[in-house]
């Protein structure tokens, strides 16, 4: 059956709406087989690389975008592929993102790659204690002007420079390739399912902590938030500091 000219617009443009919806996903999606390619290069007897692994949390469950188990510890990596100005601070809950002017959050990946790693933490538990290493990559169109003092925050196209740093063996390649076994076996299987109750499982923690925000709480652990003043203006942050060094951009 042909379909009129009229017909044909209106489905070119609910596809085209929809692909615009999903940008931020396909932007991301793009930026982790740039990394995957990247990864792919490193020896094959020394290191296993997994991609888009995502594993189940006491909360739901737990992407990691890149996996790097090697002979020299386990890399954890998180990337961005955004552009634009990046800023914030390494205790931040959230960074800011601004292109010509117009300003977008993101939570601190510093922080949502430091849960990845306690979630591999409690599914290689009889493996540790386990080195792990936390990278945080950016696409090279991001001009990042981020406050950090411990984390590693690069640009994707220094990921292999930072690993390649690590030279001294802190694992067998027997326990490399058991981890990545118990990896394997822990994954939740990819489906549209999965997909769609691990979005949702994020949307609802978001709620919580914009909850307990609106309220006066720390998201974090539950004390008062103040409002401070700092080098950079206002901020929330959290009565319990330095113990909890949550932040809030006023």
């Amino acid at each position: 059956m042909a379909f009129s000219p009229y017909i044909i617009g209106i489905l070119l443009f609910i596809g085209l709406f929809t692909l615009f919806l999903r940008r931020g996903e396909l932007r991301g999606k793009i930026g982790e087989s740039l990394v995957s390619n990247k990864l792919d290069r490193l020896p094959k007897d020394k290191y296993r690389v997994l991609n888009n692994v995502t594993i189940p949390t006491p909360k739901g469950s737990s992407q990691i975008d890149h996996l790097v188990i090697s002979i020299f510890g386990i890399f954890v990596i998180e990337t961005k592929n955004l552009k634009g100005w990046v800023y914030g601070g390494e205790q931040s809950e959230y960074w800011t993102q601004n292109i010509y002017g117009k300003k977008y959050q993101l939570y601190n990946p510093i922080l949502q790659n430091a849960g990845h790693i306690r979630a591999l933490r409690r599914i290689l538990k009889e493996y540790e204690p386990l080195p792990f290493f936390s990278i945080v990559a950016f696409s090279g169109r991001a001009d990042l002007k981020v406050k950090i003092e411990d984390a590693c925050v690069v640009y994707m196209g220094q990921i292999l420079s930072v690993i390649r740093q690590f030279e001294a063996s802190r694992l067998t390649w027997g326990q490399v390739n058991s981890i990545y076994g118990a990896v394997i076996s822990a994954q939740i299987e990819p489906s549209r399912e999965n997909s769609r109750q691990h979005k949702e499982d994020i949307y609802n923690a978001r709620v919580q902590k914009n909850e307990a925000f609106t309220s006066g709480r720390c998201p974090r652990c539950g004390g008062k938030l103040v409002l401070r003043s700092g080098k950079y203006g206002k901020f929330y942050g959290c009565s319990s500091y330095p113990k909890c060094r949550y932040t809030h951009p006023y």
